[in-house]
């Protein structure tokens, strides 16, 4: 609030509170003007554009474009732009461009007494990620400060490499001394982040972990938000897709954390496929009407609630739909879903996971063949592992199993196309339930983890050996 007496300047102005909403896309997702858009595109459809104190950010995902690209680019230029696109689509190059442009926003915009909302998927979640975490620990640059960015981020990077050692080296103590001091000479303090809402967050990007190489997998990092909301796919088989989490990684009770893990593979919770056999809803369309109930339900921020446009109610509605056929097909004989007029009469609905390790179960055929392609990195592929959907066989990155409720590093046995380990103490949606009861999942799937079977039965591990030399022949 401002006052103002005549003849005097204006004292006591008080930020009544702003929010500002940072969206960033997934791995080569885009706006298309369709169902295909990802949730975080419909998300941010959704917000209200013609709030003041609500200000709004969408970047598209990591491989959508060269970032080096001039607009008098030649014919030779636009050739070495879409080779570009294609490695950073792959590997992540353009990371820390992504990561400094949303930093560069909240540069400009922020205020104290605003609140920062950051959503993301896939690449994009945990580029919201990092993003979160660097303003927690190094803080915000001041406005016109923009030259400093690239300086920030390369201190926050190797300190992230070396946090949660039990011994650090001289070189150690002096990164971290270098990062508390750059902090403290140019970043705004007390800058936090509100709320975080990732869809499948995954965190490859840019680095291949060297098999037997120590890594610090002990360190629990604390939440970089107040309000943690992550969905999470169950059905996500790929290799280079694990999952991020929060919950075992931290303790901390300043913040609340929940994650939750829905039916479907990576792209079944984050977004990115159309409609299929005259359906007009689509297995993201649950997680996303949870992350508009989360993102709606935490009101303690200076600034209040987000505020939605008209098309905020339609998507929630859309999720009572999807429970009333579920319970329909679950219960054929119960009146109860028609009744409440939730079912439309005819729908026509496909909730299938999809599956990117099988041709025609996931985006075109020739992306598929790029994940089998992929094997010069971390698979080996043969007539006999081919059939079995075994094709993720080299042991070239280093993943967190969950064995004997704990987590561990392993570069062997290697995954086989596997799916996700969920945690003993995580929570399912209670669609997944709904689902196994109307027969579209043939099982619940299993939390806790698995032991790791190649490593205790040697006839195992030379079959697997057998594969591999099998195709080197």
């Amino acid at each position: 609030m401002a006052t103002m007496d005549e003849g005097t300047e204006t004292v006591g102005i008080v930020n009544p509170g702003r929010r500002l909403v940072l969206c960033f896309d997934g791995t080569g997702n885009h706006f298309n003007g369709n169902e295909s858009d990802s949730n975080v595109v419909k998300l941010y459809q959704m917000l209200n554009r013609h709030d003041k104190r609500q200000f709004h950010y969408y970047q598209p995902g990591i491989g959508t474009f060269d970032v080096n690209m001039s607009s008098g680019i030649t014919l030779f230029g636009r050739i070495r732009s879409k080779i570009s696109e294609i490695i950073d689509k792959a590997i992540g190059t353009s990371f820390e461009y992504h990561v400094s442009s949303g930093y560069r926003f909240l540069m400009r915009y922020y205020e104290p007494g605003d609140d920062i909302y950051i959503f993301g998927f896939s690449r994009g979640a945990y580029t919201a990620r990092f993003l979160a975490e660097m303003i927690e620990h190094v803080g915000l640059l001041s406005m016109g400060n923009e030259d400093m960015i690239r300086f920030v981020y390369g201190a926050f990077s190797k300190w992230q490499c070396i946090r949660g050692k039990e011994k650090k080296t001289p070189r150690d103590v002096e990164v971290e001394d270098y990062l508390q001091k750059l902090k403290v000479t140019f970043c705004r303090k007390e800058v936090d982040v509100f709320f975080l809402g990732l869809f499948d967050c995954v965190n490859s990007v840019a680095t291949l972990e060297i098999p037997f190489s120590n890594k610090a997998y002990r360190y629990c990092a604390p939440s970089p938000a107040k309000h943690v909301r992550h969905a999470l796919s169950i059905h996500e088989r790929r290799l280079k897709f694990k999952p991020a989490l929060f919950t075992f990684e931290s303790e901390d009770t300043t913040a609340t954390v929940k994650e939750v893990w829905f039916a479907g593979n990576h792209s079944d919770v984050g977004g990115g496929f159309a409609y299929e056999n005259n359906s007009r809803f689509l297995l993201s369309d649950i997680p996303l009407a949870w992350m508009l109930e989360e993102a709606m339900s935490v009101t303690d921020g200076p600034a209040g609630p987000l505020t939605f446009d008209d098309r905020q109610p339609e998507a929630l509605n859309c999720l009572k739909t999807i429970e009333g056929i579920l319970q329909s097909r679950a219960e054929p004989n119960s009146n109860q879903a028609g009744a409440s007029g939730v079912v439309p009469d005819g729908e026509v609905v496909d909730f299938q996971h999809h599956d990117s390790l099988i041709i025609g179960r996931g985006a075109g055929w020739h992306m598929t063949i790029i994940w089998w392609f992929m094997g010069m990195f971390y698979c080996i592929l043969s007539r006999s592992c081919l059939q079995a959907n075994e094709i993720e066989l080299l042991p070239v990155f280093t993943r967190l199993e969950l064995e004997d409720h704990q987590w561990k590093p392993r570069y062997w046995p290697p995954n086989c196309g596997a799916h996700r380990d969920i945690p003993t103490e995580a929570t399912l949606h209670h669609t997944v339930e709904q689902m196994h009861k109307a027969g579209i999942l043939k099982k619940m799937p299993k939390l806790g983890g698995d032991k790791a079977p190649l490593l205790n039965d040697p006839l195992i591990v030379a079959r697997y050996i057998g594969k591999a030399l099998a195709f080197w022949r």
